[in-house]
């Protein structure tokens, strides 16, 4: 069974440089574009299933190609961002200024986490419930999409590749860049095998991770 794992396009909050995490935001106007330029990556047939978090920004990605494919939504609040509580609003130099310690230690081990985020292991454990599920609800040659966020698909990333928080921290993800896994007859997520990461389509963007 093929999983895409794909971040959402270019938000709001990506346009101005500001945290996100669990904030509800929509696409830009380049988002929206990019959106549309991701469904010239399927065709009719490609795809069982679409599946996204059940955040705006990744939702509006998603809705252009179930739109073309004729396959709804399948909406999951486990595959939402982490949340990173105070910092959520806030410009990354506002971040940089205020939070410089908390801010620094994280961008060099992307394990350790302020206190009021959403820790890893949570972030991690919470998606990787949610591609379980549908992993159960698949059969072996099916292929499904998943629309979630750079974070969800970072944890994941990390836990295929056996990166420390140092490595892992020199991940990024672009908007609408796919990451393939791929799993063996078991379907248990640990038979997943990484087959590419962070491949884009025409027409897109770099972003931050976030």
């Amino acid at each position: 069974m093929d999983i895409l794992l794909i971040r959402h396009a270019q938000s709001k909050g990506n346009e101005t440089n500001t945290v996100q995490g669990q904030t509800d935001e929509g696409l830009s106007e380049l988002g929206k574009s990019q959106a549309l330029n991701l469904t010239e990556y399927f065709n009719s047939g490609d795809l069982n299933a679409i599946y996204s978090s059940d955040l705006g920004r990744a939702v509006e990605t998603a809705e252009p190609t179930a739109k073309k494919l004729n396959l709804e939504i399948k909406k999951d609040i486990d595959l939402r961002e982490a949340d990173f509580g105070i910092w959520e609003g806030l410009t990354y130099e506002e971040v940089k200024n205020k939070y410089s310690d908390e801010y620094n230690k994280w961008h060099k081990n992307y394990y350790i986490r302020p206190s009021w985020f959403e820790s890893f292991e949570s972030h991690y454990k919470r998606v990787k419930k949610a591609l379980e599920k549908i992993l159960n609800a698949h059969q072996l040659n099916d292929k499904v999409a998943v629309f979630t966020h750079g974070g969800s698909i970072k944890t994941q990333i990390g836990y295929f590749r056996k990166l420390d928080g140092e490595g892992l921290t020199e991940f990024t993800n672009l908007n609408c860049s796919i990451t393939l896994i791929k799993f063996n007859p078991s379907k248990t997520y640990e038979t997943g095998k990484l087959v590419y990461y962070n491949k884009t389509v025409i027409g897109l963007t770099t972003q931050r991770e976030l």
